[in-house]
């Protein structure tokens, strides 16, 4: 009953994560993934997925950090160092509780970004292990979502591209 539970909430969240594919501006796209990430954490906690749990708590604190535009180095070496003592401590997946952490790293070295189409192209990238790490959690909703986002999020990308980046007045 609480896989049934989790992927419920999990299906919310993914509603919000494939909107969140068409978005264009970084700050909006920042938001729409703080409120699917705290879904996800209620989610993943349900699963067993404490390692993506942590990440995504301290995701949602990284991402509003990067939209109010505080983010700097030292704060990213914080939020790498405090995701990783985290995963460290309460990790009890083994090396699939490893991804969340490479992920989320990977994301805050380069999410500070301020060109559109690279941010765009970060984010779509960072979907694809989550396809996984969902699934392999049994959230299964997760995964299937976290792949229609990547494919929604590239068809986007493809457009903003062909559009010569990103005109301000079409910003979703």
């Amino acid at each position: 009953m609480i896989i049934v539970i989790a992927n419920i909430i999990d299906f919310i969240a993914a509603m919000v994560q494939i909107w969140s594919g068409t978005i264009k501006k970084k700050q909006h796209l920042l938001l729409a993934q703080t409120v699917q990430m705290g879904l996800q954490t209620v989610s993943m906690s349900m699963l067993g997925g404490i390692s993506g749990a942590i990440g995504n708590v301290l995701s949602c604190i990284r991402n509003l950090v990067c939209y109010k535009e505080w983010l700097n180095w030292p704060l990213k070496i914080l939020f790498i160092a405090a995701q990783f003592g985290l995963t460290w401590k309460f990790n009890v997946q083994g090396a699939l509780g490893w991804l969340p952490f490479w992920v989320c790293a990977i994301y805050i070295v380069f999410m500070d970004i301020k060109d559109h189409v690279h941010f765009k192209i970060l984010s779509t990238i960072s979907y694809l292990p989550w396809v996984v790490y969902f699934f392999m959690i049994q959230s299964y909703t997760g995964s299937l979502f976290a792949l229609i986002t990547t494919i929604t999020s590239g068809w986007t990308l493809v457009k903003m591209i062909r559009n010569g980046g990103v005109n301000e007045e079409v910003l979703g």
